[in-house]
Parts: structure tokens; sequence; C-alpha cells
């Protein structure tokens, strides 16, 4: 060997041993045949000629790393991937190996060369990151179903409903008077929605509770209990009998256009159940049977064939 390259490669091994990353290279097998000093102390070795001829595939935490990283190699002359390694004490650490693969005459892998960056840190930085934000996602999902309000119509939600309905019934009962249990669902949203978009499906779903606030009164309940599903309880007043409130939401729902789509017309299908407070105190069976007959009236409704 000539004196000028023996002094080459003393410099280029001096640079090796400043870099504060690890520096390897390895057989195709394996085996490693280069180290430096910071790649030995990152595996826990005092020297880097202690970690000479170990197989790479000891330090894997999961071995299935390895084989896709050796893939990559095989199919592109370089590869960065991330993976963790396990010390010879048994600690974990993450690192980001950006490897080169080294071909000799023949086409073939002669041997890997690669860097391996400490990123145990950021790993860290970013597993707490993403637990923190599960933490808040979890707290607001539970906060949303404390909540009472449904977002898009400002109408009771589900909960909501059924907390200020059981409260109606209790007051119908004091005062000795029956309640009147509508359930709508609008008609055709799902086509709507594909014809038109969400955002018209919306505005009939807000018009909805606009028809609800303006037809009834302030004290009777008002749900949004499902997507296209709504509820209301309504204490019977003197003169008040079961047609008559159907009757009057029918009315404002034929009357209801939207600015931007007047052809579109808005559909309800409606069940209505009489409650008497004396005897019955539960909401669930009676929505369920108003939900029958929503569901007979909806029926009726496509065998005649009207459509949005």
């Amino acid at each position: 060997m000539s004196a000028k390259r023996r002094i080459d490669e003393d410099r280029y091994k001096a640079l090796i041993e400043q870099l504060p990353v690890g520096v390897y290279r390895t057989t195709p097998g394996g085996r490693i045949v280069e180290a430096n000093a910071v790649l030995a102390r990152m595996l826990g070795f005092e020297r880097p000629r202690d970690l000479l001829s170990h197989d790479v595939r000891d330090f894997y935490v999961r071995a299935e790393d390895r084989q896709e990283h050796m893939a990559k190699l095989r199919e592109q002359p370089t590869a960065v991937q991330e993976y963790e390694l396990r010390r010879t004490d048994g600690r974990r650490f993450w690192v980001r190996d950006h490897s080169r693969r080294i071909d000799g005459p023949d086409g073939r892998a002669r041997h890997y060369d690669g860097v391996l960056v400490d990123i145990t840190e950021q790993k860290t930085t970013e597993r707490r990151l993403q637990q923190a934000l599960r933490k808040l996602q979890l707290t607001n999902e539970k906060l949303e179903g404390l909540s009472l309000t449904d977002h898009l119509t400002g109408l009771n939600n589900r909960r909501g409903f059924y907390s200020f309905g059981l409260q109606q019934m209790k007051i119908a009962k004091r005062l000795k008077k029956d309640n009147y249990l509508v359930f709508l669902d609008i008609d055709y949203l799902k086509e709507v929605n594909d014809t038109y978009g969400h955002a018209v499906g919306d505005l009939l779903l807000k018009g909805v509770a606009s028809i609800l606030r303006t037809t009834l009164r302030e004290s009777d309940v008002l749900g949004r209990i499902g997507g296209d599903e709504f509820a209301v309880l309504a204490m019977r007043s003197k003169g008040q009998g079961e047609r008559g409130l159907p009757a009057r939401l029918q009315e404002s729902i034929q009357a209801f256009r939207l600015k931007d789509h007047s052809r579109l017309r808005l559909s309800v299908s409606m069940g209505l159940v009489r409650i008497d407070p004396q005897k019955y105190q539960q909401l669930d069976d009676f929505l369920a049977h108003a939900d029958f007959l929503m569901y007979q009236d909806k029926r009726k409704k496509e065998r005649q064939g009207t459509g949005p």
C-alpha cells in the first residue's frame, strides 16, 4: 500500500471516529466488519473491536425490520429506515439507518455501509404527543357524550331529548295532562345527499329544526335523535287533538323551500302516539311505537311513488 493511500485511509478513519453518529460496514450475511466508537457505545460495547464479528440481527428488536431493510437494499442501492435496536444490557433505542449497498465486480452485494442516528428522544416526544392527542380526543368524546345539544341543528340531541323528556312527563303527570310523542324522519335524505351534496342535506336538517321551533311551543321538547330522525314530546293543550299537531307540522313542511334549490321538496314521514303519564313514565317503548308508525307512513309514500 502506498504511503499516500495509507495517509488517506488514516484520515478517513479519523473522520469516522469524530462523527457524532454510528458508522458501520457489514457483510451481506449481517456480520459487522467495521464500526466506529459511537456505534459501539450505542450498542453497549466499550470498544469498536468488541463489536466486530457480531451479527447485526442480534440487535434488532423486531426481525421483520431487518427483513424489510434488506428487501429495500436489494431493490435499490440506498435506503433509509427507522427501527428499534436492543443494547447488550437489554435497553432499547430507536435509530434512523441511512444505508448503502456496495456491489462487487460480479454485480452482487459485497457489503453494506451505513450511518445510524439515534432518534430515541424524537420517538419519545412523538409518542408522548400521540398519547396527549389521544387523551384529548377521549376527553372531547366524553364531553360530547355529556352534551345535550345537537351541534348542527341546535336542538336537543338524543341524550338531551331523553333528559328533558322525562322531566316533561313528570310535569304532565302532576298536571294530569297527556303527552303527544311524534317521531319524524326526513324522506329520501340519502338521495338528496348523493344528488345535491351533504351541504344541501344539512340545510334540510336545519330546515326541519326551524319548522319544529316555529310550529311548536317553547315548552315542548324537541330533539334530533339520529341522522335524519327527530322527535317531539308535546303536552296536550286544550282543543288540541291527535290530528292537529301532525297537520300543523305537515303544513309548514310543505311550505318549506330552499332558496337555491326551489324545486327540491322537503318530505317528512311521521308517527304519533299518545302517552298517559299517569300510567307510564318510560319513553323507550313509546318512541319505538312512534318509530313503527312513522315507518308505515314512509312505506305508504314509497308505494305511491313520491320522491324528493
